[in-house]
């Protein structure tokens, strides 16, 4: 089956899945920023691993029941703009 048949009922326009997912690419964005004070910041270097695993745990628990979203949000977007899927191969 191809990705856009059936899977939703949303029309096949990348950036509705993107708006979608927006509000919960933010919160990843502002956790890694907190991630790269703490890195920064000698101190708190000893608490990185601690910090890193809950941050882990909390975004499986979050994220989890938006997987289908932001996975058809992420393939809608590399069939929009082939160059994101290009860079991604080449990593």
């Amino acid at each position: 089956m191809k990705r856009d048949e059936g899977v939703t009922d949303k029309e096949s326009n990348p950036m509705d899945y993107y708006n979608e997912v927006r509000p919960l690419l933010r919160h990843v964005h502002v956790m890694n920023r907190f991630f790269d004070e703490v890195v920064a910041e000698p101190p708190y270097r000893q608490f990185h691993i601690d910090l890193y695993d809950a941050f882990l745990k909390i975004l499986n628990e979050e994220l989890a029941p938006h997987a289908l979203t932001l996975t058809l949000a992420i393939t809608e977007l590399e069939d929009a703009f082939p160059e994101i899927a290009s860079t991604r191969d080449e990593s």
